[in-house]
């Protein structure tokens, strides 16, 4: 197919030209010659599309074929299709309410002739039930994303209806003033910042900076020059000056390459608010008060500035917890009564973990007691560990989306942090913001719709990406388990994990994931609808990675328990095997899952944070090294004993007896690696 983007008002062209030839389209202008002559000689029919801005809330991609095909969807007429007249024969008009939804009308377009074919006219309408709804990319857990990954990721969200993208940057972008913020971690330039807002926004996309203005800054207050500024290792210091200066500079220097007035200011998790420095210089002083009285600060510079803040609500929500916790809330609980945040600062509801519909329905009601003014955040659950949550992500999406729309919320965000270092690539989540986006446009979305929309826009099976969620759900597992995490990097001789995961064949579940993934990838040509090979292969990227993972664990999972059996046994055969092809194979296969890794890492990030995995893994192969040197010296009689493996076997976490959740999470790479702090 060939499209001429005929009736196009300003602003729309470029995007929608760069979104087509994305997808191995040619575009003409119109009264472009050669069109019809080159469709005529094979490059497929000529389609006209035109776009109609309109106020109303829904989304339409009408398309009328030139033989007056039989319509599908309610045939496009002048009486349900927003233009003058009828769209011409080999046409569409595409309508919506902002320019984002006009791009999702335009891939629905695309997939709708991809799959039909241009001799039947249809007619496809979206109600538009969020008037905001986007992504969060966390580019402060040592993954920062690059300049061309994040145009991607926009690109992405167009083709979704997506309008928002909110970037998370802790301490990473540029503050002249204070030269060690983000020294040596990717930060981002202003220009590039700037370059990346107006990219956004010429599809329709707003672009909001997210910083920290409290807590979460234990990077920036690590450095000698950053010295006085800490109330505790993370927290700044509420009530001094130097700190507002420094706030400032953060506020202006994050704000000023972007086109929106918004910004987000974090202010979440700050637990030891007033209990170090603070509280040897002032004294005790009630949470409830030193928040207010920063909010207070911060928000005046906002004022100042003419930015429109939000703030996470959880510090909000724990000032009336007698815990100070943010879920243990009643659900009935009144908070008409309790400490609000200042009338222009916006609350921004996060919650990544139920999995009832009435609890959001709760506390979405008890924070519009606080603000009138409330975003939600939800969670795409790529830092649980090496491989994504996915099922974590549906299940908390799913009633979360639903309450949000039932609640009258118009906006909302899927967050993808990336905790712990950045272990799971942002690309394994793609799944997880398909399905938030499609809850933007649908009351009730299905796995059907779900599943072709991702392969329509990735080029991948939507079964395959499912099973990247498995890989931490077997038998046993809870919501928040790891196994494939601690499994990968626990030491051999050590064996921390080992009497957890005593009742599962962990070789043969990571054996079996291994070969459905290469099945569906063998299947799979990856090319879009149309039959175009996919020049980015980013999807294809992210699957591949995790057919290696799986493979290493399949041999590096078990060597635990084999060799504490073996060694218990004094089964000198089996430990030489295990020390002369085991061990080395499993080596093997983890420097081939270490090199898929960073080159995934280097279609995703920029390099600053990837040391970080490569001292993990190459500690890793080290440990392999020095287990196979003292099992073969065991076994040559060299040594007497090996005495890690004589220590018994305890669970990590322990079970109680008839307890179905048999398994354990642990999201921390120096807690799995040593029982000796590192």
């Amino acid at each position: 197919m060939i499209f001429r983007l005929k009736n196009i008002p300003e602003g729309y062209g470029q995007a929608a030209a760069e979104l087509l030839r994305e997808r191995g389209y040619e575009v003409c202008a119109p009264g472009e010659s050669g069109a019809e002559k080159e469709a005529e000689a094979g490059r497929g029919p000529v389609v006209d599309i035109s776009i109609v801005p309109t106020a109303e809330k829904k989304v339409a991609a009408a398309y009328t074929a030139k033989d007056g095909g039989e319509a599908s969807g309610g045939a496009p007429t002048a009486e349900n299709v927003p233009s003058a007249s009828a769209p011409a024969a080999g046409s569409a008009v595409l309508s919506s309410c902002g320019r984002a939804f006009i791009f999702r009308a335009l891939m629905r377009l695309v997939r709708e002739l991809e799959k039909r074919g241009c001799e039947e006219s249809f007619l496809v309408e979206e109600k538009v039930w969020l008037d905001r709804n986007g992504v969060m990319l966390d580019c402060s857990r040592n993954s920062v994303l690059t300049v061309e990954r994040i145009k991607w990721y926009i690109r992405f969200e167009a083709s979704l209806g997506m309008n928002t993208l909110m970037l998370y940057t802790e301490d990473t972008y540029e503050v002249p003033e204070y030269p060690y913020f983000g020294a040596y971690r990717g930060r981002y330039s202003s220009e590039e910042l700037r370059e990346l807002a107006e990219y956004a926004d010429r599809f329709g996309i707003e672009m909001i900076p997210c910083i920290q203005a409290l807590a979460h800054l234990k990077n920036t207050l690590r450095w000698e020059a950053m010295a006085g500024m800490q109330d505790t290792d993370d927290i700044l210091m509420v009530g001094d000056e130097e700190v507002y200066r420094f706030v400032e500079a953060c506020i202006r220097r994050a704000t000023e390459p972007f086109l929106t007035k918004r910004v987000h200011l974090g202010m979440d998790e700050a637990w030891s608010l007033g209990l170090g420095r603070y509280l040897h210089k002032n004294g005790y002083h009630p949470k409830t008060e030193i928040m207010a009285a920063h909010l207070e600060r911060v928000a005046g510079i906002c004022r100042s500035l003419g930015l429109e803040p939000m703030i996470w609500s959880d510090m909000y929500l724990r000032m009336s917890s007698k815990n100070n916790d943010y879920y243990d809330l009643p659900l009935d609980m009144d908070l008409s009564g309790a400490v609000k945040p200042p009338q222009d600062v916006t609350l921004v509801y996060w919650d990544y973990y139920h999995t009832d519909e009435n609890f959001y329905r709760q506390y979405l009601r008890m924070h519009r007691q606080l603000s009138d003014q409330v975003i939600f955040a939800g969670g795409g659950w790529v830092w649980n560990g090496v491989s994504p949550n996915l099922q974590g992500a549906r299940d908390t999406t799913e009633p979360a989306m639903r309450a949000v729309k039932a609640a009258g919320i118009r906006e909302a965000v899927c967050t993808m942090w990336q905790d712990d270092g950045a272990e799971t690539p942002m690309g394994a989540g793609l799944s997880s913001i398909v399905r938030f986006a499609e809850h933007g446009f649908a009351e009730e979305i299905s796995e059907e719709a779900l599943r072709e929309q991702f392969a329509f826009l990735t080029g991948a099976p939507w079964e395959a990406y499912e099973l990247l969620g498995e890989f931490d759900r077997p038998q046993g597992s809870g919501f928040y388990d790891n196994p494939s995490k601690f499994l990968l990097y626990q030491d051999a001789l050590m064996g921390l994990f080992d009497e957890q995961v005593k009742d599962w064949d962990v070789q043969a579940w990571y054996e079996r994931l291994r070969g459905a993934l290469q099945k569906l990838e063998d299947v799979t040509a990856w090319q879009d609808g149309a039959g175009v090979p996919l020049r980015d292969g980013y999807a294809h990227s992210v699957l591949s990675l995790y057919i290696r993972l799986a493979d290493a664990l399949s041999v590096k999972a078990p060597l635990g328990r084999k060799l504490h059996e073996a060694y218990g046994k004094k089964d000198m055969e089996a430990l030489a095997a295990l020390a002369e092809k085991e061990i080395p194979l499993a080596m093997e296969k983890i420097r081939v899952y270490r090199d898929c890794r960073e080159a995934l890492w280097n279609l995703e990030s920029r390099i600053f944070g990837f040391e970080v995995l490569d001292i993990r893994i190459g500690g890793l192969l080290a440990r392999l090294e020095s287990a196979k040197k003292r099992v073969e010296a065991y076994v040559k009689g060299e040594t007497d004993s090996l005495p890690e493996l004589e220590e018994p076997r305890l669970p990590f976490r322990p079970v109680r007896e008839g307890e179905e959740h048999t398994l354990c999470a642990c999201n921390s790479w120096s807690r799995i690696v040593s029982a000796s702090p590192i």
